[in-house]
């Protein structure tokens, strides 16, 4: 089996979750002995045996960037707009000239901005297209989406003979927004390399409560320092990690000032994967309050680790992970309750740790490799 992989995020080029799940799909794949031919918009990426690299050099991956992380109300948000879809008519063009050099069985897109390439190289070529969606224009705007990149997305889904979503919920979405044909969607979770995390918890003075993700509307972190309020109010001892970037520090920042929280939330920024595990491991909760997730890694990291997990119900991750403590993401005093209820108790935090770390050891990216198998044979 032969696989055209197009992917606009891979490492070290990654903000989120998309290029965690493209490099470990890609390696998985290739283990099982399948050929994955990956096209890329740069040249600096991670080696990786059996595995060819096309790649060409652009701006997309930093425009696409700067496009999640501009206010919606800027006075350059025009002509990043404008930049941005001619870097993906770019991205097709250049796509179109690397697959001809190169066999394939099977095209495999991965969301929006790979969604003209693959269509074109499908009609060019008569492949199977298959394409995963791993979040919609509307989760990322908290709902206030681009028509055009929700057009894109559409085009994609309505083209593609197989559409592979993350979670049972963002089927759900595609068929609700896109009017998608239910019966080519096919669910295939996020995994984890469990063995990257090894759990080993080290001592802390404090009480550690640990966020790590994008800073955007859709993260709901604002709701998060709300009811950090009420935690540090009951428990002095408590401190919130805030690690990642994104278009909301700034708010964010304020909100902790206004809410006498400044010396108690840190921003950390974004941190290298080198010192996460470290981070895992002073953590006594891990919090994921998202507003809309299609799944969320971030968990199983933590999970992984030995934390105690505490997620949005509006999460994709709790479709997989029975062991964490759900809550919706408007309900500060619930987050707040639980926050404290974890840092105070801890035999629950054993066994609730316990029970979702062995949940984990069907959560494998070599599990999902065999599911895409099973698609691009099908």
């Amino acid at each position: 089996m032969k696989v055209l992989f197009l992917g606009w995020e891979f490492p070290p080029h990654s903000v989120g979750g998309l290029g965690t799940h493209s490099y470990n799909i890609v390696k998985a794949l290739s283990e099982k002995g399948v050929i994955v031919n990956v096209i890329l918009p740069f040249k600096e990426h991670g080696k990786m045996n059996g595995v060819k690299f096309l790649t060409f050099e652009s701006e997309l991956f930093e425009s696409m960037y700067d496009l999640s992380a501009k206010n919606r109300t800027d006075s350059g948000e025009k002509n990043l707009y404008r930049d941005v879809f001619n870097e993906v008519e770019e991205y097709k063009n250049k796509a179109l000239e690397l697959s001809s050099k190169v066999e394939f069985d099977v095209i495999h897109a991965n969301d929006w901005v790979t969604g003209r390439a693959a269509i074109e190289i499908k009609k060019r070529t008569g492949k199977k297209l298959v394409a995963t969606i791993h979040s919609t224009e509307y989760d990322r705007t908290a709902g206030k989406p681009w028509e055009r990149i929700a057009n894109e997305e559409k085009e994609l889904i309505d083209n593609a003979d197989t559409v592979v979503t993350v979670s049972r919920r963002l089927k759900e979405e595609l068929i609700a927004l896109y009017n998608a044909d239910e019966r080519k969607i096919r669910v295939i979770y996020n995994a984890i390399n469990r063995e990257k995390f090894n759990g080993i918890k080290r001592d802390s003075n404090s009480k550690v409560v640990l966020y790590v993700g994008r800073l955007s509307v859709q993260k709901g972190i604002d709701n998060l320092i709300k009811a950090f309020r009420i935690v540090s109010n009951k428990n002095d001892e408590a401190l919130l990690y805030i690690i990642g970037e994104g278009p909301e520090l700034s708010n964010l920042i304020n909100l902790s000032i206004n809410t006498d929280l400044s010396d108690k939330v840190i921003f950390l920024g974004r941190v290298p994967d080198s010192e996460m595990e470290m981070l895992y491991s002073i953590a006594n909760v891990f919090v994921m309050p998202s507003v809309s997730e299609p799944f969320g890694i971030v968990a199983l990291e933590a999970i992984a680790s030995n934390v105690p997990t505490i997620v949005s119900s509006q999460s994709g991750v709790s479709e997989v992970i029975k062991n964490t403590l759900t809550v919706d993401f408007w309900d500060t005093e619930q987050i707040a309750d639980l926050i404290l209820g974890l840092l105070d108790h801890n035999e629950v935090n054993k066994e609730m740790t316990k029970n979702a770390y062995k949940e984990l050891d069907n959560i494998t990216w070599e599990k999902a490799a065999e599911k895409f198998i099973e698609v691009y044979n099908k």
